[in-house]
């Protein structure tokens, strides 16, 4: 295809339904008609008429009908005028973003159809989250990723320790997972120093923290790192009060902090936040009631989806909504975590913690994965979460099944498969 109609394409795409454009264009055509009115009465208009003689006499030689040539000045000036405009408008964007004029009208369109996505919010954590607000992010811009900030382990908990500031660490990895601003940015998010004495430390967990401080506020601390990695919805703490998460073992051992309980070696028998009553965030618990839209997972079972179950209200919250709920289970099993643990484990932990079933669908991985990943993460005491679900979990929850693992040589969802799914299932639970 031509530069040419690729140009004309891109053009056309102003037309487009929702873009909001064609109201103004009519504007400016209105204001053109009042300006010729208005000349009618300041100028003596018999002075020009041979103009109009002049290209009436071209018209009938070329034996096109006067109503025909009527129509063909009219697309004629109104071409030139949306010309003139768009001309105007590259010219001035030329100065403002000059990488992005040419995919303008791409941009705007796919902004407008994001915007009317469904509102769904995420709440988990971890590597499994950002994975699924990457894929997400190409459907909707109305998205909110709910995570906890009560880790305690790497950069994240010794700035905890040091500072006294919340852990920015799953905040920063939501905010890069849904961020649209140019690799280089996100890296710079993600950039760990690796000497000094901020070896281990990311870039942007220091950002957040610096932000913190100046701005006194950890909400409005990601805020404004949201809008600098111009991010595609919003990330939302569950809670912004000093918390401990605390695990009871089958062996009856106590562990306190998230980090010490992903490195236990026993089974989970319990798990619960010190102190034990913690306010919400009040506007993750309204982003909670507004959802069309409400997944839990994938991400480390306790430490990252069910703890932010033990923020009060929040089961309530979520059980009460009218939104599809879904939860999306793991590929592998955790060492220390969620040792042996089956897909029915995983779904009947997050059923106790919400305090009753409430979730419409289950989405669970059924495709193998690959022998010489699977024998790497064996080594580590890792495994594939076995498929042990019926179709239908306690006579609410449907099970849905795809082939959602990523091609890459680690076990985790791929993006684009497990978005799709989940914008699947919310048709299907629509209709």
């Amino acid at each position: 295809m031509s530069s040419r109609n690729i140009h004309f394409i891109s053009m056309w795409k102003w037309l487009y339904p929702g873009m909001r454009v064609k109201r103004f264009l009519l504007i400016v055509l209105l204001g053109i008609t009042l300006m010729a009115v208005g000349l009618i009465f300041l100028i003596d208009l018999t002075r020009f008429l041979w103009i109009k003689n002049h290209i009436k006499n071209i018209f009938i030689y070329y034996q096109i009908a006067p109503h025909i040539s009527g129509f063909l000045l009219v697309i004629l000036g109104s071409s030139f005028v949306i010309l003139g405009i768009s001309n105007i408008n590259r010219s001035i964007l030329k100065r403002v973003a000059p990488l992005q004029v040419d995919q303008l009208s791409e941009i705007i369109y796919m902004q407008k159809k994001l915007e009317k996505g469904p509102k769904i919010v995420v709440i988990g954590g971890g590597t499994g989250l950002n994975t699924l607000l990457r894929g997400l992010k190409q459907y909707t811009s109305n998205i909110t990723a709910i995570v906890t900030v009560f880790d305690s382990g790497g950069s994240s908990g010794q700035l905890r320790n040091e500072l006294g500031v919340l852990p920015p660490g799953d905040i920063r990895n939501c905010l890069v997972a849904l961020s649209t601003k140019e690799p280089l940015m996100t890296k710079l998010f993600q950039y760990r120093f690796k000497n000094g004495s901020l070896h281990g430390h990311s870039f942007g967990n220091l950002f957040i923290t610096a932000m913190t401080e100046v701005s006194g506020d950890f909400a409005k601390a990601i805020e404004k790192s949201s809008e600098i990695l111009a991010i595609r919805g919003k990330v939302l703490p569950s809670s912004i009060e000093n918390v401990t998460l605390c695990a009871q073992l089958k062996n009856k051992q106590l562990v306190k902090g998230e980090n010490n309980i992903s490195k236990n070696k026993e089974q989970i028998e319990s798990i619960f936040i010190e102190p034990s009553r913690v306010l919400p965030f009040p506007e993750a618990i309204q982003s909670i009631s507004d959802a069309e839209v409400i997944i839990l997972g994938p991400g480390s079972l306790y430490t990252s989806v069910i703890c932010n179950l033990l923020v009060e209200n929040v089961p309530e919250v979520i059980c009460q909504s009218k939104a599809i709920k879904i939860y999306v289970c793991n590929v592998m099993t955790q060492l220390g975590e969620t040792d042996q643990y089956t897909a029915s484990m995983h779904l009947k932990a997050v059923i106790r913690y919400l305090h009753k079933n409430c979730l419409d669908y289950a989405v669970v991985n059924r495709k193998i994965l690959n022998k010489e990943v699977a024998k790497k993460y064996q080594e580590e005491g890792a495994y594939s979460v076995k498929d042990d679900l019926p179709a239908l979990f306690g006579q609410k929850t449907k099970i849905i099944r795809g082939e959602l693992l990523s091609d890459h040589d680690f076990a985790r969802h791929d993006s684009d498969k497990i978005a799709s799914l989940i914008i699947d299932i919310i048709h299907r639970g629509r209709k």
